[in-house]
C-alpha cells in the first residue's frame, strides 16, 4: 500500500476507550432513576445521535433527560454525569510517535458530542492533546459517519486527494463509509496489527 500523506484517526475505542453503561450508572444515581429508564432516554430515544449530530444543544440535551426521567436536573451535573467515561489507549501512543516522526500529517475525526469532547479535552489524554492538525467532530459539522458529508468536510481540511487519506476507526460501517469517500481505511482492532499495516507502506 502507498504511503498516505494524511491519516485520520476516530476518537472512541481508538485513541481513547469508553464505558456507555458507566455513563448510564451515574446519570441513573443522579436522577434516581432506573438505568433502564436512562438508557431509554439518551440512546433508544435517539438523543444522544441528536446530540452528536449538533442537532441539540448542550443545554437541551440535558433538558431533554431531566423531561424524560421527570425530575428536576443541574444542566452540569447531567453532562459530567453523562462524560465521566473515558479512559486513554495508552497503546496507541506506540502508533502515534513513528507516524509524528515520519512527517505524515494526522487528523481526528470522530462522532462524538460538545460534552464528551469537552470533557476528553480538560482531561488533555496524551493519546488526544498535540498529535492532530484537525478536528473533524460530528457536533461542529453536524454530519455523523457513515454520512458522506463528513468525510468530504475532513477531505477539504486535509487538503489532498481522498486516495491519499488513510483512515483508522473501530467500527465498520465508518470504515466503508471511508472507503467510498475515496479513502484508504482499516478497522481498528490493535495496534499491532495498525503497526504492520504501516510496515508494509512504501
Amino acid at each position: 500500500m502507498k504511503r498516505p500523506e494524511f491519516i485520520y484517526f476516530d476518537l472512541g475505542n481508538v485513541l481513547v476507550h469508553f464505558d456507555h453503561a458507566q455513563s448510564v450508572r451515574q446519570v441513573a444515581r443522579l436522577a434516581n432513576a432506573s438505568e433502564s429508564d436512562v438508557r431509554q432516554a439518551i440512546f433508544e430515544s435517539g438523543l444522544e445521535d441528536r446530540y452528536e449530530s449538533g442537532l441539540v444543544s448542550s443545554q437541551e440535551f440535558a433538558a431533554s433527560i431531566e423531561k424524560a426521567l421527570d425530575c428536576k436536573l443541574d444542566t452540569a451535573e447531567v453532562l459530567m454525569a453523562a462524560s465521566d467515561m473515558f479512559w486513554e489507549n495508552s497503546g496507541i501512543l506506540t502508533v502515534l510517535r513513528p507516524l509524528q516522526m515520519s512527517g505524515i500529517r494526522l487528523g481526528l475525526l470522530s462522532n462524538t458530542c460538545e460534552a464528551h469532547w469537552n470533557w476528553i479535552e480538560n482531561r488533555q489524554y496524551a493519546t488526544v492533546v498535540g498529535w492532530f492538525e484537525h478536528h473533524v467532530l460530528s457536533y461542529e459539522v453536524k454530519s455523523m459517519k457513515p454520512s458522506p458529508a463528513i468525510y468530504e468536510h475532513a477531505t477539504e481540511l486535509a487538503a489532498v486527494p481522498p486516495e491519499s487519506i488513510f483512515f483508522v476507526d473501530d467500527r465498520m460501517e465508518n470504515v466503508q463509509g471511508a472507503i467510498a469517500a475515496g479513502w484508504k481505511s482499516i478497522q481498528y482492532t490493535d495496534n499491532a496489527a495498525l503497526l504492520k499495516v504501516m510496515e508494509d507502506w512504501n
